[in-house]
């Protein structure tokens, strides 16, 4: 059960209310700023829905790359994922990623090194170069997060992405489906709606960025095959001097 909802964090509860008003993107330079955010996520399947903590946390390291860590926390078990970036243009560059997984119902530890010199990407779990070659522009499992604020704060309402995962290629597909208000306790905010097209339409995935505190990602939907349904709830972010408070 626990590893369901591990799969659930990683494609990165209250439903969302959209006005009439229509927000339009901003025009302005790609940047990011530090920030930490706090989660709720819940698995709704059979008669019990599951609900843990999450966090997320954006800093700035000594060496100049960005670092992204991802948490969530159970009774049960724990994960931990972090990727360590640098941004080229208007391309976020994977330098590392990891993840791991604690607690009695699974324990599992992945990481890959991506080396832009060889232009390959090392896997130690393997002790082997995965056998695709690194391009500009192939992400990890949880920089194609920050690529899709970069391309929305640029204008763009389509993207895809490469994503290494272990020695394979996964191909992610985005769209924008629309920008206007949601309520949250802090009030109506401008949000835009981004769906990952999927083959099956019994499967969708569902995303809403806050426009106007740099696309932070505020809530996140999933429905699968099977009729489970899964949700991550923005609690509450901090922003430098900025509060943004969730559901």
């Amino acid at each position: 059960m626990y590893k369901i909802i591990v799969t659930f964090f990683i494609l990165l509860a209250s439903q969302a209310s959209f006005g009439n008003e229509t927000a339009q993107p901003p025009n302005q330079a790609p940047e990011f700023t530090p920030y930490k955010a706090s989660y709720e996520a819940t698995w709704e399947a059979g008669w019990f829905p599951i609900t843990v903590d999450a966090s997320r946390e954006l800093s700035k390291l000594d060496n100049g790359l960005w670092q992204l860590t991802f948490e969530a926390y159970s009774s049960v078990a724990d994960l931990h994922e972090e990727s360590q970036y640098s941004i080229d243009g208007n391309t976020v560059k994977p330098h590392y990623y990891r993840y791991k997984t604690s607690g009695f119902l699974s324990k599992k530890r992945r990481a890959q090194t991506f080396d832009w010199d060889r232009k390959q990407v090392w896997i130690p779990e393997r002790d082997e170069w995965a056998k695709y070659e690194l391009m500009l522009g192939i992400q990890d499992n949880l920089s194609y997060q920050e690529q899709i604020r970069l391309d929305l704060l640029a204008g763009k309402t389509d993207f895809s992405y490469s994503v290494a995962y272990k020695n394979r290629l996964k191909q992610y597909d985005f769209k924008v489906a629309k920008y206007g208000k949601t309520k949250t306790k802090q009030g109506l905010i401008n949000t835009v709606e981004v769906i990952q097209e999927k083959e099956s339409s019994k499967e969708s995935t569902r995303i809403w960025f806050a426009v106007d505190y740099e696309y932070l990602l505020i809530k996140l939907q999933t429905k699968q095959k099977n009729g489970d349904s899964n949700t991550i709830s923005l609690k509450k972010a901090t922003i430098q001097d900025n509060v943004l408070l969730g559901f």
